[in-house]
């Protein structure tokens, strides 16, 4: 059963969230559970990660790699949903923010009853 559903935005081009979404999807625990939400307005395309509690670390990891990667402070958005809960998470994650932060914000929210 999911844990939650995480969407990722990025502040650059559609390009980018393609390339965002390719990066997650070439991860094993990940494939096959990534998608592109084109999404109209301000925040744009998205990349949505239906995750399980055991994949919740490879996302974080997976993604700060790909920010890592970038060179740049590029900002993304993270938003996290528990599944069947109303409440979400939303965090702005950088290139110099702390992915361990991050991982242990989004596991004690999932692992919230």
């Amino acid at each position: 059963m999911p844990a939650g559903i995480a969407a990722i935005t990025v502040d650059g081009s559609a390009d980018e969230v393609r390339q965002l979404a390719s990066w997650l999807d070439a991860e094993d625990e990940l494939a096959g559970f990534v998608r592109l939400a084109e999404m109209t307005g301000p925040a744009g395309d998205s990349v949505v990660v239906v995750l399980s509690s055991r994949s919740v670390g490879t996302l974080c990891r997976s993604l700060f790699g790909w920010l890592r990667r970038l060179r740049d402070e590029r900002r993304v958005s993270l938003t996290v949903k528990r599944s069947g809960a109303v409440e979400e998470l939303d965090l702005d994650c950088g290139a110099g923010s702390d992915a361990d932060e991050v991982l242990a914000s989004v596991r004690a929210f999932l692992e919230q009853r």
